[in-house]
C-alpha cells in the first residue's frame, strides 16, 4: 500500500483518501489547497508540491533554501504555507479552469463578480454586450466571427470545416455533434482519426499534425450519435457560430422559386378605386 507523506506536515494518508488528507492539511496545519471537490489530478498535484519541498523550494514564492528547517521557518514567518494563485503551473489542477474554454479562472471569477453586481442594479441603460469568441479546435486561438475561426483552422492547421460540411452534407445538429466529438476526443488525449491514445493533449495534437489525420474523420456512425449533442466544454461559442445549411438552402430556394413583383403605383387614383379593400368595406357596411 502506497502512502503520501505531506512533506513538512509530517502525516501519512492513503492516496485514495484525498478529501481526508486535504482537510487535515487545512485544519491541522493551515495549508489550504482548496476544497477537495474543486481539485482534479490530485495525485499529480501533490507530487508536484512534494517535489518542490524535496528540492527545498517555497511553494508560494519559489525561492530555494539551504535546508528544511530554514524552509519551514520561512514559510511560517512569511505566511507562505499556501499556493500562489498567480502561478499558472497550478491551473490544470482546479476545476474552475475547465468551466469555459479559452478562459482562465480569473476571467470566470470576474464574470461571476460582475453578474452579482449587475443583479443588484436594475438600471440597464449602460449595459454593453461582450463579444463571444469561438475557440479553435486545435489551439487556444480565439475569433469573434465564424469566418475568422474557419480561416484560422484552415490556414494554420489545415482543417477545413466548411469543406467537410459541404462534402458530407451536414445539417446544423450534425455539425454540433461532430465538433463535440472532436472536442471530447482531443480533451481525452485521443486522436479522432485513428483512436490512438496519448499521455497529453500536446502529444495528441502533434500526432494529428504529423500523421496528417487533421481531416481524417471516423465513419459518420461513430460521431453522429445522441451523446454528442452535449458539449465537452460549457459555453462553447464555436457551437453557436455554426451555420445552419438547411435553413440557408430553404431560404435560397424560396428566393429562387417565389418571384417578388413590385406593385405598379403610377396611377394611384385608379389603384384606389379598384382596390379589394373597397369591396371589403362595402360588405362590412351592408352587414352592419
Amino acid at each position: 500500500m502506497f502512502y503520501q507523506r505531506t512533506g513538512f506536515l509530517g502525516s501519512s494518508f492513503n492516496r485514495k483518501d484525498w478529501s481526508l488528507l486535504l482537510n487535515h492539511m487545512a485544519i491541522e496545519h493551515g495549508f489550504n489547497m482548496g476544497l477537495p471537490d474543486n481539485i482534479v489530478y490530485c495525485t499529480e498535484f501533490l507530487d508536484t508540491l512534494q517535489r518542490k519541498l524535496d528540492n527545498l523550494q517555497c511553494l508560494y514564492c519559489e525561492k530555494t533554501f539551504r535546508d528544511k528547517t530554514t524552509l519551514k521557518d520561512h514559510m511560517r514567518k512569511k505566511q507562505h504555507r499556501r499556493i500562489n494563485a498567480k502561478n499558472q503551473e497550478y491551473d490544470k489542477f482546479y476545476v474552475i479552469n475547465y468551466l469555459e474554454l479559452g478562459k482562465t479562472w480569473e476571467e470566470v471569477q470576474s464574470e461571476d463578480d460582475r453578474e452579482m453586481i449587475e443583479d443588484q442594479d436594475d438600471d440597464w441603460s449602460d449595459w454593453q454586450d461582450h463579444p463571444v469568441c469561438a475557440v479553435c479546435l486545435f489551439c487556444e486561438h480565439q475569433s469573434e466571427t465564424m469566418d475568422k475561426i474557419y480561416s484560422h483552422m484552415k490556414d494554420t492547421h489545415g482543417f477545413d470545416l466548411a469543406k467537410i460540411k459541404t462534402e458530407l452534407g451536414l445539417k446544423f445538429y450534425q455539425q454540433v455533434k461532430l465538433v463535440n466529438f472532436m472536442r471530447r476526443e482531443i480533451h481525452q488525449c485521443r486522436c479522432y482519426g485513428c483512436k490512438e491514445k496519448f499521455p497529453s493533449k500536446a502529444e495528441v495534437l502533434k500526432h494529428i499534425m504529423d500523421a496528417k489525420h487533421i481531416m481524417a474523420l471516423q465513419d459518420k456512425s461513430t460521431w453522429d450519435q445522441p451523446q454528442y449533442y452535449f458539449p465537452t466544454y460549457e459555453n462553447d461559442a464555436l457551437l453557436c457560430a455554426l451555420s445552419d445549411s438547411e435553413s440557408e438552402s430553404e431560404t435560397d430556394n424560396q428566393s429562387k422559386e417565389i418571384p417578388v413583383i413590385a406593385e405598379d403605383i403610377s396611377n394611384l387614383k385608379a389603384l384606389k378605386q379598384t382596390s379589394v379593400l373597397n369591396q371589403l368595406l362595402k360588405d362590412r357596411t351592408y352587414s352592419s
